[in-house]
């Protein structure tokens, strides 16, 4: 949650999921019998993430910003590659990231108010490596048709990345955009099923001459909701250019566009969830409520240079824009039965953010020590404005036990609080991964950064820049071939967004985040993937302050830390081209461990302490059946708090999944179930900081038909 004005207030039953393997390898160096195959769920590791394997293919995720091998890397990194998405037929983020350990996707549905947890603290979202400052389930893409790939990196990543209020300090969620790439290629996809489901897309890439293509990805999507009464209108457009000139320069231009219009869903009290005549999928609000409108512009520009064989310069670009404007009625005050007082409110807000970065990439030898040495530099301007809006005056009674129960919206709410501030972001980083013998490789980087925050309106005026150092450091050792430990320790830091104290400055919050592991990249028998353990430490967390006297009730101070502490596994097994099992699990133990309101021991919401899924695909590839492919999946977690005290939590809960396709000639039918047994479960749900939950969908089936020419 960004915007400060909004402050206020089962066991496990299967060890659960993967995601794609760390150290995967090449198609190249793949056993013949999985080089053979079409599909596979072990990434191919490319920088130029776009087009086919025999493509652009170099052995690296590009979130690590150089071409070092997965496996050498002293962090927890996992990739949800293209195919793992159209196999599981997923079509959101959050349903993809459920694949990952450690990582508790934002919903759908809640637009602007919650945050990813990646490892028991809030995450970021980057588009392409490049943030796009704003609420992240507001910059959460509104649809996968034109993501290559799903990079997650765990811990603080201050290292390399910044931006906005600063650097992430939980994780960083990278999505890698489909981009222009050689060939001409057509696809259209039709999806439809339950909640009136319906969309239509389109893939068009255009070889123009030997080194210029063109890529147009569009997508619109109209639906209903397992919620009674909600309904989602999703557009999104992507457009690329790729050009390769004489001097060996790849210049990539990228545009993207998208809006969500959707009848705001602000959870179910978790006070009524048991009671009597209440149906969860009821929608909780006045029904007549204007629709909650995101939308989301940016264009960006990249161009790679070599300079001799083992230099190479790096230019990004990103201008980004955001806008949305919510509308909602809301309980405000808990009850003893199912009658609740609503109160409407409107808060709009709008980022306008330019991102600038550059760098160098040197590979080179001194002696018998190989160095990849990355150097470079960010700027990042962030304005920001937001207000809202609240109308006190209850609309009436909202009964959660009376099905008839409605009330009208009534008149918008005036707006009158209004917040605008800039955040300025100079850095600049070094990074050098040392390789010993070819079995010892260390990582050192550090990022200086001068993070400026400026309050034009609203606030205390404060116009401050801090001065920060996060360094970075960590090792891999191979035990042998495809089989590795690591260790690392990371600091992050970013601005404190949430401070509200008139007779003090804010400090930056930091974070300290130490982990050790193996990695597996057994390519010989297709196994891969990462242990971790970890303990991550979030201070100068603001927090109520005791002592604040009228009139400034809510003041706050920095006197809070968090900590979480935990285990994670993420494999994938591929023993053939028939099969992949994927596994993930993880033990999170997020508590508050310092504050002044909150009791200390108090666990951190929306964080289960045990989460997994496992999930099974076998392909046909030759006889009768010869194209077909089948699937299923378990997800399971146990409870969760709702809310800081903790005073109400979520069940556990374990669901099932099923998919199944069949390719013959340009085209692919594909099927979903969600939920195959109808258990009805509730997931933790984040709005205003109120014990609210969002109800789990309904058994539900989608269908997809898509055309390749």
């Amino acid at each position: 949650m960004k915007k400060p004005i909004l402050l206020g207030s089962a066991s496990l039953c299967a060890a659960g999921l993967l995601s794609t393997p760390l150290a995967a390898q090449s198609v190249a160096e793949l056993p013949e019998k999985q080089a053979s195959s079409a599909e596979s769920w072990t990434p191919s590791n490319t920088i130029i993430v776009t087009g086919s394997r025999q493509n652009y293919a170099v052995d690296v995720a590009s979130i690590t910003r150089t071409p070092v091998p997965l496996i050498e890397v002293p962090q927890s990194i996992q990739v949800l590659t293209d195919t793992l998405i159209r196999e599981q037929e997923l079509n959101t983020l959050d349903e993809a990231l459920r694949n990952i350990s450690g990582v508790i996707p934002s919903l759908s549905s809640e637009l602007v108010l919650a945050n990813p947890i990646v490892r028991g603290f809030e995450a970021e979202i980057f588009m392409d490596g490049l943030i796009g400052y704003a609420d992240t389930a507001v910059a959460d893409p509104a649809s996968l048709i034109a993501v290559e790939r799903i990079e997650v990196a765990k811990g603080a990543t201050s290292a390399l990345f910044g931006g906005g209020t600063g650097a992430p300090v939980g994780g960083l969620i990278n999505i890698v955009s489909k981009t222009a790439e050689p060939g001409t290629k057509f696809s259209v996809r039709g999806r439809a099923g339950s909640f009136d489901t319906w969309q239509i897309g389109g893939d068009a890439n255009l070889q123009l001459d030997d080194n210029l293509s063109v890529r147009l990805i569009a997508e619109y999507q109209d639906a209903g909701d397992a919620i009674d009464a909600v309904t989602i209108e999703r557009f999104y457009i992507n457009g690329s250019v790729r050009a390769l000139l004489p001097t060996e320069t790849e210049i990539i231009a990228r545009f993207t566009h998208s809006r969500v219009e959707q009848l705001e869903y602000v959870g179910l009290p978790s006070s009524v969830v048991d009671l009597p005549s209440v149906d969860p999928l009821r929608f909780s609000g006045a029904t007549n409520a204007p629709p909650t409108v995101v939308e989301n512009l940016s264009a960006d520009f990249s161009l790679s240079q070599p300079i001799g064989d083992n230099l190479t310069f790096d230019f990004r670009a990103r201008r980004y824009e955001n806008d949305f404007r919510e509308f909602a009625t809301t309980t405000i005050s808990a009850s003893t039965n199912s009658e609740f007082p609503l109160i409407s409110a409107q808060l709009p807000a709008s980022v306008d953010e330019w991102t600038l970065d550059a760098s160098f990439t040197a590979v080179f030898d001194t002696g018998p020590i190989n160095h990849t040495l990355l150097v470079g530099g960010q700027y990042d301007a962030t304005h920001y404005e937001a207000a809202s809006g609240f109308n006190f005056v209850p609309l009436g009674m909202f009964d959660f036990a009376d099905p008839d129960s409605d009330l009208d919206f009534g008149e918008i709410p005036t707006l009158n609080n209004f917040i605008a501030n800039e955040y300025d972001t100079t850095a600049f980083y070094v990074q050098d991964q040392i390789s010993l013998f070819d079995r010892l490789h260390i990582l050192a980087s550090v990022r200086y950064s001068e993070l400026t925050l400026r309050e034009l309106l609203g606030g205390n005026g404060n116009r401050e820049t801090y001065k920060e150092w996060d360094p970075r450091i960590g090792a891999t050792f191979d035990i042998v071939d495809g089989l590795a430990v690591f260790a690392g320790y990371a600091e992050g830091s970013r601005l404190s967004i949430f401070f509200n104290n008139r007779d003090e400055v804010p400090e930056p919050e930091r974070a300290r985040n130490y982990e050790a592991g193996i990695k597996i990249g057994l390519s010989d028998i297709g196994l891969s993937g990462t242990v971790a353990w970890f303990d991550s430490t979030r201070s100068n967390v603001p927090t109520a302050d005791p002592n604040a006297e009228p009139p400034n009730l809510s003041a706050s101070i920095q006197t809070g830390e968090q900590r979480s502490e935990g285990v994670e596994l993420d494999l994938i097994w591929e023993p053939n081209s028939n099969w992949s099992f994927l596994l993930s699990y993880a033990y999170t133990d997020a508590r508050v461990t310092a504050d002044t309101e909150i009791p200390v021991g108090d666990a951190l919401p929306r964080v289960p302490k045990h989460a997994g899924r496992i999930a099974v695909r076998y392909r046909f590839n030759n006889g009768a059946l010869d194209g077909l492919a089948v699937g299923a999946g378990l997800t399971a977690a146990s409870r969760a708090e709702l809310t800081l005290p903790n005073n109400m939590r979520s069940d556990s809960y374990a669901i099932f999944d099923a998919q199944a396709s069949y390719d013959w000639g340009p085209a692919r039918l594909g099927l979903r179930i969600d939920n195959i047994f109808d258990a009805q479960y509730f997931l933790p749900y984040q709005y205003l900081a109120q014990s609210v939950v969002r109800p789990g969908n309904p058994r539900s089936a989608f269908v997809t038909l898509n055309f390749d020419f």
